[in-house]
């Protein structure tokens, strides 16, 4: 909750921003435990080199929240105060945002929350948790409050399921806490980070070319694949093999363990044929360790670890990927109060 003075609102004006506060988190993507997370198994995430950051500025004598995500919504969202009220959004594309907008409801005057992003929502490697993380976090250090990592965890976390109806939070997890992150639900929730192994990891990731919904695969895949089957029990198991290879620095088991865990996926049929096709020939390449499809699958990006990182790049290259210009990132969440 923003503290502001008790003036009667004005319009607005731009040359009276002050931000407050800025939070960023990175981009994530998800190496093993997909899907099997929702039923209590471990997963494993790791953070990438780009981030998306959010910024609150103050507008004490505004009447409305200011919501400004161009690259996403292609204009700034006015948002009157008094609709915040209401469990329903006043625009669609606020529908993740709206719990977090409602519970920093300010008491008098207005905020901008502005949104810096150097990576595209098209890439689905995250932008939508790290973006609730970030504006959670960036939130919390305008109203002057420290929530603990759990509380920031369980606010950005709750919002995603009120969208979709499930989500496990590992993406706010690692995002959170940053590098390597082992998850595992429950109550209270497991996140640990791991320390990144001594030998070097040569990790790829390409755009597919074709842009999935998290939401609309958990579903497809829940309806052919009910809860308790025993093919989530499966993808468990390999989780905790691509644990392990990681813990040991083991660059084959972990290869392995990224191929079984892409037949899994394939086997769900969260695997598009084309996409298929290139995994395949690219896990056939000796010079790639493993190479499988990430996150819920559908499309989304293709992920390579790689015995000799050029070569491995022009393979994927030839095959019609975008390789992406990220490297595995350390830091998770960063905060600033500036008030």
């Amino acid at each position: 909750m923003i503290a502001t003075s008790a003036s009667a609102p004005e319009p607005y004006d731009p040359s009276a921003e002050q931000v407050v506060a800025r939070s960023s988190a990175p981009a994530k993507v998800m190496l093993f435990g997909e899907y099997a997370v929702l039923e209590g198994h471990q997963a494993l995430a790791m953070c990438l080199n780009r981030r998306i950051t959010c910024e609150v500025v103050s507008l004490p004598r505004a009447s409305s929240l200011l919501i400004e995500a161009t690259s996403v919504f292609g204009q700034v969202i006015e948002v009157p105060i008094e609709s915040l009220s209401q469990a329903t959004p006043t625009s669609k594309d606020l529908a993740l945002l709206w719990p977090v907008l409602r519970r920093h409801r300010p008491v008098q005057g207005g905020f901008r929350l502005r949104f810096l992003a150097d990576f595209p929502t098209t890439w689905g490697l995250g932008s939508s948790s790290a973006s609730t993380l970030a504006a959670v976090s960036a939130l919390h250090r305008a109203g002057g409050h420290e929530p603990s990592p759990l509380d920031l965890f369980t606010e950005a976390r709750d919002a995603q399921r009120a969208l979709q109806g499930q989500a496990s939070g590992y993406d706010v997890a690692t995002q959170l806490l940053g590098g390597y992150v082992q998850f595992q639900d429950g109550a209270p929730p497991h996140l640990t980070r791991m320390e990144p192994p001594s030998v070097t990891l040569d990790w790829i990731v390409a755009w597919s070319g074709q842009k999935a919904s998290t939401g609309a695969m958990i579903r497809t895949i829940r309806d052919r694949f009910p809860v308790g089957h025993g093919i989530y029990g499966a993808m468990g198991d390999v989780s905790r093999e691509g644990i392990r290879g990681l813990e040991r620095g083991d660059l084959v088991a972990l290869g392995e363990a990224m191929n079984s865990g892409h037949a899994l996926l394939d086997e769900l049929g969260a695997v598009p044929e084309e996409h298929g096709a290139v995994v395949r020939a690219l896990q056939a390449d000796p010079d790639v360790l493993g190479a499988r499809l990430t996150g819920a699958g559908g499309g989304d990006c293709i992920l390579i670890l790689a015995a000799d990182r050029r070569y491995a790049t022009q393979c994927a290259e030839a095959h019609g990927l975008e390789v992406l210009d990220v490297i595995f990132e350390r830091d998770g969440l960063v905060e600033e109060s500036l008030s």
